[in-house]
């Protein structure tokens, strides 16, 4: 039986292979479709995207025991796919070292979440409420997507737990 921290671990791994279809998907799409306004949790299929890329780096930020690196590029760059991309790579290389460094202890220390950055009030989070928030986050965010990209009938690119598992040898394949 896997450990709080395993199954966490296999989670964020699964979410950052899964992230990849959607950076394909969105490729595909015309810049007007990734920008238009649709009336979502966020008005873009980018501003999306780009919430749940940070939603990735701020509790991530909060929940390592490291200092992130100083991120390249221009903060102020206009939204195109290729700086997604960019972000995603940089954000997923944080959230891998942040994975590999976390100990089950970590998982009951607490951060700080102060009020207006995403609270109504001041509290202290258990990191292991962080992280499971952040799965329910990208979970919430990805059904979103996919909503929105049915709509104008583009695939979504469904990439199933139990898929993941199978290929990454997370689950074996029944003995015939």
């Amino acid at each position: 039986m896997d450990s709080e921290l395993e199954l966490l671990r296999k989670w964020f791994a699964y979410i950052a292979v899964a992230r990849q279809g959607y950076l394909e998907t969105l490729a595909k799409l015309p810049p007007l479709e990734l920008t238009r306004d649709r009336g979502a949790s966020f008005p873009s299929i980018f501003d999306i995207f780009a919430h749940s890329q940070g939603a990735l780096y701020f509790w991530m930020q909060d929940c390592a025991k490291f200092r992130f690196p100083e991120q390249e590029g221009d903060p102020n760059a206009p939204h195109t796919i290729e700086v997604l991309r960019t972000d995603e790579t940089y954000i997923q290389t944080q959230v891998q070292r942040v994975m590999a460094e976390l100990t089950e202890d970590d998982l009951s220390r607490t951060i700080t979440r102060v009020k207006g950055r995403g609270s109504d009030h001041d509290c202290q989070v258990p990191v292991r409420d962080a992280l499971w928030h952040l799965v329910e986050e990208e979970l919430q965010h990805r059904g979103e997507v996919n909503a929105l990209l049915w709509q104008i009938e583009v695939d979504a690119p469904v990439y199933d737990w139990i898929r993941w598992a199978h290929l990454t040898g997370k689950i074996r394949e029944s003995p015939a």
